[in-house]
Formats: structure tokens, sequence, C-alpha cells
């Protein structure tokens, strides 16, 4: 072995080693045999630029723009063996791969690799080769706001024709195209995603609530406005919510942002609640609709389609006949045990009577029966005087002090005080600034 190529071998080895030291495994390995051989996987630096779809070919046979956009492009790999004089005299053997990149563009790459080369004969060029393909790979194919890949449909839609295609083409044998046989755009995005991910669990970020350093894998980003919180505190602020039956709209813990969490960040975060989290967004939607009542069996409470032609209903759940105007066991054509007027009667009667008569209403009704009925008709009466329903949900609302606008604890409904219609404007004091309403500048009226 003659001593240039022994230096060679030297030089190569060194080579080899500093880049080894240089980038991370996942981007250059290499293997000592008789030929080094190395594996360099680029990540285009694209400078945080957004990346837009263009000439995305559907299969319904249309070219359609997408909205979508992504900022990580999957690897392009580059297989390199390093013979015997180089780098004295012959550059690096090397083969480029891509599944994003059409074999002209490939093709484009491999000859500015062999530029380079002419450029820096006799040098160690892998370095070079490098470092131009991850920070000027997209400027040198003038990629730069949007990714054509209408290839990669073509592919796609018909490997044939890329076949026949490729037969016509004099691209670089250098050049390797690596198709693929999913959708190019989901592909992309899929990966596109991940890298997201990958990024955000590998960096550290600070708690929107606890203010405390955490690393990614323990903190999660919010779809709907990318607020920031480690895993522990945004759980228990969700739990909060849940256990307290405020699950209308549970929304980002952050004072100034009005997004809402996601359902399924809320099945992630607290999947142990979930259910609970469930059963109280169906038992609000149901107790919304004016036609279903709930069984009056307290450990059943299944919800029933009202159907006001009859008086009785049927429990579908535990199979419960009862009163649809009492809620009682059904009575048949007995009348409902006490009305309203009846009640009020009965009170009068009550407080006026003697004794005797005391005792005998006792005995007729029950003393528990009369105390029900007396607490329910107090409970009416300061409803009917102080509450007044929510338009939306028909729970009642007391207004304690404040303006006529209104928000009702159970639904979040907004409402008029005075005339119990229902806000619906983004702005709901706009009621009241209105010509068109009774309440036009009656925001404090008593």
């Amino acid at each position: 072995m003659s001593q240039t190529i022994i230096n060679n071998r030297d030089r190569q080895i060194n080579e080899v080693t500093v880049l080894s030291n240089i980038y991370n495994y996942n981007e250059f390995s290499y293997h000592k045999k008789d030929i080094i051989e190395c594996y360099y996987n680029i990540f285009p630096d694209g400078n945080d630029n957004l990346l837009r779809f263009e000439n995305v070919y559907e299969p319904v046979n249309s070219n359609t723009f997408s909205e979508d956009c992504i900022k990580h492009l999957p690897p392009v790999r580059v297989y390199l063996q390093l013979p015997a004089d180089y780098p004295d005299k012959k550059s690096p053997n090397f083969y480029v791969s891509a599944s994003w990149l059409s074999p002209w563009q490939i093709s484009f790459i491999c000859q500015k690799l062999d530029e380079i080369w002419t450029d820096n004969k006799g040098q160690e060029i892998l370095f070079l080769w490098f470092e131009f393909l991850r920070n000027n790979l997209l400027n040198f194919l003038q990629i730069k706001d949007a990714l054509d890949i209408s290839f990669m449909y073509m592919v796609y839609g018909s490997i044939t024709d890329y076949f026949k295609l490729n037969l016509t083409l004099q691209n670089d044998i250098r050049a390797i195209y690596n198709p693929s046989f999913s959708n190019p755009m989901q592909l992309l995005i899929n990966y596109d995603k991940y890298q997201q991910k990958v990024e955000f669990e590998s960096n550290y970020h600070v708690c929107t609530i606890c203010f405390d350093y955490h690393c990614g894998k323990q903190c999660i980003k919010l779809r709907k406005c990318s607020h920031i919180y480690c895993k522990k505190c945004i759980q228990e602020y969700i739990a909060v919510k849940i256990n307290e039956n405020d699950v209308t709209n549970i929304l980002c813990a952050d004072l100034n942002c009005n997004l809402n969490i996601t359902f399924n960040e809320v099945k992630k975060l607290c999947p142990e609640l979930f259910l609970k989290y469930e059963t109280f967004l169906l038992h609000m939607a149901i107790k919304t609709m004016q036609n279903i009542i709930f069984c009056p069996r307290i450990s059943c409470h299944c919800p029933l389609i009202k159907n006001d032609d009859y008086s009785l209903a049927i429990c579908s759940e535990c199979e419960y006949p009862f009163c649809l105007y009492c809620y009682k066991l059904y009575h048949g054509v007995t009348p409902c045990i006490m009305t309203n007027t009846d009640s009020i009667r009965l009170i009068e009667e009550y407080q006026n009577g003697d004794d005797e008569k005391k005792r005998l209403l006792e005995k007729k009704y029950g003393r528990k029966q009369i105390q029900i009925v007396v607490e329910e008709h107090l409970s009416k009466q300061y409803l009917k005087k102080h509450a007044k329903p929510c338009p939306n949900c028909c729970t009642m609302v007391t207004k304690i002090s404040g303006c006529n606008k209104m928000i009702c604890k159970y639904c979040k409904a907004h409402f008029c005080w005075l005339c119990g219609m229902q806000i619906t404007t983004k702005n709901a004091y706009d009621h009241f600034l209105s010509l068109d309403t009774p309440c036009y500048k009656r925001l404090f009226e008593e």
C-alpha cells in the first residue's frame, strides 16, 4: 500500500471523526470497512418559513390549492463511499435520494455537489457538501414559500406513468427518487406534525399558570390558541371545572384568551373525569330541550320524550310509570294529589286554623307533606318576585345587583333582565344601545 493511499486513509478517518462530533447521530453516521461508507440525512433549513402546497392533485380530477402549510420536510438522504484516492485525486462516490423532490431536482443537486468538488479538488469536501445541503438546498432549488408536489401526485396516481417518464428523461444515475404510495399532502403534513412534536418535547417551556420551566414532555400546547401549560397545572384546572359542573365552555386558563379547550384535549388530559364531563354536557344539552322530561326516581333520572297528549309516562330504563304533571306514581283518572290552588288554600287554612283544624289537616295530608307544600309555595313566591327564567334553559336566575345584562350560571347564555329576551350578539351590551329594542339606554334601570 502506497504512502499516498495511507495518507488519504488517515485524512478520511480524521474527516469522518470530526463530522461525527459536529452532527448528531440522526444526521451523520459512518462505517469503517475497506472503504469508508457514510450516511447523511439532510433536514433542510427553511429559516422558519412556512411552505404552502402548490399543484395539489386530488382524485376528483381537479387541481386544488391547499391552505395547509408545513415547516419541516422529510430528510434528503445521501449515501457516500470514500475511495482510496480521496481526497487526493477523486471525489467521494455518492447517491442522493428523496421522496418530495422530482428526479430532475435531485439531479441538479448531484451536479451542484460535483461543482463544489471541482472548486475544492484535493481537499476534504464532506463538510462543504453537508453545509450546502443543510443551509442552501431550498434556495438552490428556488423553493421559497411554496412546494410543488405535482410530481408526487403523478406517481401516487400511477406508478406506471412514473416508470414511463423515467425512461424518457436522462437523469443523473446518482439521483434516486423514493416513490410514496400514500397521499403526498397527508404524508408531508403528518411528518411535519411529528417533527413539531419532537421539537416541542426537546425544548423547555414556561407554564402560563405556575410560571415554572418544564421540559416539553411534561407540557401541552393548546391547539386553538397555542398557549403552553405544564400538564399538572392544566389537568388540575380542567378537573376543577368538571367537578364544579362548569363544562359548557372550558376556556383556556390565560386571562386574556377566550378560546376554549377542545373536546379531545379534555379527553387526553383528564381521562378519568371524561365520562363525568360527557354526562354533564349531555344533561345540559337535554335540559335546553322543551320536550324532554326526566324520570323522577333519583336512582334513574333517565331522559324521556314528553308527549303532551297523554298524562302517563313510562321510563324506558327502569319502566317506572309516573304522572306527567305531578311526577308521582301514575294514578290513572284520579286527580293529582294537590294542585297549586289547593296548596295555597291548604296553607291559608293551616295558618289560620285552630289546633283542632291543624290536627285534622295533618291527619289528612301528613305533617311532612304540609311542610313541603309551605316550603314550595314560599320558594315559588320568592322566585316569582325576585327571579326570572333563562330564555335558553329555563333555569331561574336572580339579580342581586348590577346592570340588566344577565348571564345564566347554568348554560352561560346572555339575556336582558327587563324584557327577558336572549342576547345573541357578539357584544351583549349592543342590546341596550339599539333603538330597535324597548331596553334602549336602560342598562342600569331598576
